[in-house]
């Protein structure tokens, strides 16, 4: 039998002011408890996963970060720590690894005749997108994994299984805080490495296992989160032994137990199915368009191209009305009002009221009166975005809180200056919509992308999209339609708006060929691919 590996883990700390449901007050005496603990437990290696502070300000944060080192001072084995979100919101990466007396990079160290690995994979959470994937922290794992024969167990911060967040009260509805948008890419390469047989991590406040391929990847409760415990700091910590089996323990209000079979090195379970709708496929049987009773669908490139109408539109909508489905027009285009687009459509024959139209300059508006009743802004778009901002109560000011970017073709470039201006002094960059360019009767033509990538090389903001391919717009259009997400489709020619939106949100899509089209390599699938709404109309009415 091999030697057996004992390990004390505690992560999410939290030092700091009771915040949300985290009672920070109590990190510190819980800390003392988890010294106390690994004195009369004797781990051959502690580990410490990150979030050791709640982020107030840089001066704080440093004071709060000493305090937590000073605890790691004098612990019966050797330990380390990995870099959470919350620990370089004010510090920087450097300043943890001065106050901490340890390289906060990539680390490894074999301990029992096994590979422990600190994964110091990029846990910084970018806002709107969440965490981002770095090729160099890939490569980094892939080479370290490849040089050693013996079984590995990796740590991290931000798990990497990409388990249900369901319920969790922080990341139920931020699910891309909570999961890694790479996860299947960091699975397969554990997979091929074929010795890692545990993965331990921490982030998401809650005790969980997936067994992956065979390999447990487990998440360790913070020490002091309280909403799985009725108000009360979980006071959570771990032992996990590891010999011919894996023993893992969370002890505390939030207490768990679990034993897992150690699975040999380079077996594997077998590959999975391809996706059912690849399956369907290859078989030739049309999957996932079935009980479609309501459609949201863009209109550039679906119902026309700029002045023209694409040919058999009209008569499809009609033809679905007519068949009882429910239509919602949601565009990312700013431009024009919701009436508008509604008289437009009228010239093409195509009959659908402004009530059943969203535009990206509503969709910006609603988002920016969730945050302030009377939000202070500066405009840099079109007549009808101003008008939708004013309609809602946005105030223009000198000194704004937002700058809110669109398209305007006949924008001055002082326009931009000024906003540039805004931004820098403290004005965030809310955006309708990322497109570069869309389609037009004479071609491809300039789109709000273009403006908020000048405007974000001159601020270094990253601005936040409220059009596709963000959930809520596409959760305003669902609202506006009246009909169950299980029973809607979601209609596009672009799939880095339409078709990533309509998977954000949970719901079924279909790609037409008649606007955009989709580069190759391109990650985002719909459910099916036609070649216009005409197509869709068939296909839908038998």
């Amino acid at each position: 039998m091999p030697e057996t590996l004992k390990l004390a883990i505690v992560t999410d700390i939290h030092h700091g002011p009771n915040k949300l449901t985290k009672i920070g007050s109590a990190a510190v005496p819980l800390l003392r408890d988890f010294a106390a603990f690994t004195r009369e437990y004797q781990p051959h290696f502690i580990a410490e996963l990150g979030d050791r502070i709640s982020d107030i300000d840089m001066a704080t944060d440093r004071k709060q970060l000493q305090l937590i080192a000073s605890h790691f001072a004098n612990l019966p084995a050797p330990h380390w720590h990995l870099m959470g979100n919350h620990d370089q919101v004010h510090l920087s990466i450097a300043e943890n690894s001065y106050v901490l007396g340890q390289s906060m990079e990539h680390h490894s160290i074999d301990v029992s005749g096994r590979h422990l690995v600190f994964w110091q994979l990029d846990s910084r959470i970018h806002h709107p997108q969440g965490f981002l994937p770095n090729k160099a922290d890939l490569d980094w794992l892939a080479a370290d994994l490849a040089a050693t024969n013996l079984p590995a167990i990796i740590f991290t911060h931000v798990p990497l299984d990409g388990g249900s967040l369901q319920s969790n009260y922080y990341f139920d509805n931020n699910q891309r805080f909570g999961n890694l948008p790479h996860q299947r890419e960091i699975q397969s390469l554990l997979r091929q490495a074929g010795n890692v047989i545990l993965c331990v991590a921490g982030h998401v406040h809650w005790n969980n296992v997936n067994l992956i391929n065979g390999i447990p990847h487990i998440t360790i409760q913070s020490l002091c989160e309280s909403f799985t415990t009725e108000g009360a700091a979980a006071g959570a910590w771990a032992s996990i032994e590891v010999d011919h089996e894996i023993r893992w323990r969370t002890y505390g209000q939030d207490a768990i137990k679990l034993t897992v079979p150690v699975r040999g090195l380079n077996t594997h379970w077998r590959r999975p199915l391809p996706s059912f709708e690849e399956f369907f496929r290859q078989q030739n049987i049309p999957a996932g368009l079935d009980n479609i009773s309501g459609l949201i669908l863009d209109m550039d490139g679906v119902l026309y191209r700029g002045s023209v109408v694409i040919p058999g539109a009209p008569e499809a909508v009609a033809a679905l009305q007519a068949a009882g489905i429910e239509i919602v027009a949601l565009t990312n285009n700013a431009r024009a009002l919701a009436k508008d687009y509604s008289a437009k459509l009228a010239g093409f024959g195509i009959d659908l009221p402004a009530a059943r139209i969203i535009t990206a300059g509503q969709a910006t508006a609603r988002y920016l009166t969730a945050q302030s009743s009377t939000p202070s802004v500066f405009i840099a778009g079109s007549a009808a975005l101003r008008h939708e901002l004013r309609l809602s109560g946005a105030m223009e000011s000198e000194r704004p809180e937002y700058v809110v970017a669109g398209i305007d073709l006949e924008m001055r470039l002082s326009t931009l200056a000024e906003a540039v201006g805004h931004l820098h002094r403290g004005a965030k960059l809310i955006v309708t919509n990322p497109d570069p360019v869309l389609p037009g009767s004479r071609g491809m033509e300039p789109e709000a992308g273009a403006v908020v990538a000048f405007l974000q090389a001159a601020s270094g903001q990253t601005a936040y999209v409220v059009g596709k391919p963000n959930r809520e717009i596409f959760m305003l259009a669902l609202a506006q339609l009246g009909v169950p997400s299980a029973e809607v489709v979601v209609i596009g020619d672009t799939a880095e708006t339409d078709i990533a939106g309509a998977t954000a949100a949970g719901l079924r899509s279909i790609q037409v060929a008649s606007g955009n089209q989709t580069a190759a390599g391109n990650p985002h699938r719909a459910t099916a691919n036609m070649a216009d709404l005409a197509a869709v109309a068939d296909r839908l009415l038998g």
